[in-house]
């Protein structure tokens, strides 16, 4: 089974571009340096939604070690020297914690 860190984000107006670089090229790989990350993956909201209105605009999975989510999150929380930008709008930012109720189903198409 697995857990995946999920955060919900947005860039500060008019700093789209400077967001994206920070989080693309400084702040996924600082997080995967700490101990219990162990993959990272970065995602924009689409035009095409099954509801009309959206709260975040883009969506950042990590799997994180199952066997350890306490002491992993710990280790982000003591990981001061993390690099942060002031062009995300950190007055909306939504982090949770999800652990696999099932085994991952694949389409047999």
């Amino acid at each position: 089974m697995s857990t995946l860190f999920i955060v919900k984000s947005d860039a500060v107006d008019g700093r789209e571009d400077e967001y994206n670089t920070w989080y693309n090229d400084v702040h996924l790989p600082e997080v995967l340096q700490i101990d219990g990350f162990q993959a990272a993956q970065r995602f924009a909201l689409s035009e095409q939604q099954v509801q009309k209105k959206q709260s975040y605009g883009y969506l950042a999975i990590y799997e994180i070690d199952t066997n350890n989510i306490a002491e992993t999150l710990q280790n982000l929380q003591q990981a001061t020297w993390l690099n942060m930008s002031n062009a995300i709008d950190q007055r909306y930012v939504d982090i949770s914690v999800f652990s696999a109720v099932t085994q991952k189903m694949v389409s047999s198409s």
